[in-house]
């Protein structure tokens, strides 16, 4: 018994890739179009033009006073290191 042959058609890398497999990206939304989200901190829905945002403008306002001061607080600690460092130093 001769095996027929089988036809592969031409393959390149990208048809071994599973990107098909996740979920479609919405396309961008038109440039006056608003959409309605649930914030992820308070759970309050709101209306919002970008696709990026999170949360409502009050938990925003919040999340980032609270991500200041973790950052201020990081830049005093390092300071406060360095500064250590110098005195030892000399």
């Amino acid at each position: 018994m001769v095996a027929e042959s089988l036809e592969v058609p031409f393959m390149n890398h990208c048809d071994f890739h599973y990107s098909h497999l996740l979920p479609k990206k919405p396309g961008i939304l038109p440039l006056e179009e608003t959409m309605t989200k649930k914030c992820r901190r308070c759970g309050a829905e709101f209306v919002t033009r970008s696709r990026i945002r999170k949360r409502c403008d009050a938990c925003q306002a919040v999340v980032s006073a609270e991500k200041q001061k973790k950052a201020n607080e990081r830049l005093k600690a390092r300071r406060a290191a360095r500064r250590m460092c110098m005195l030892k130093a000399s």
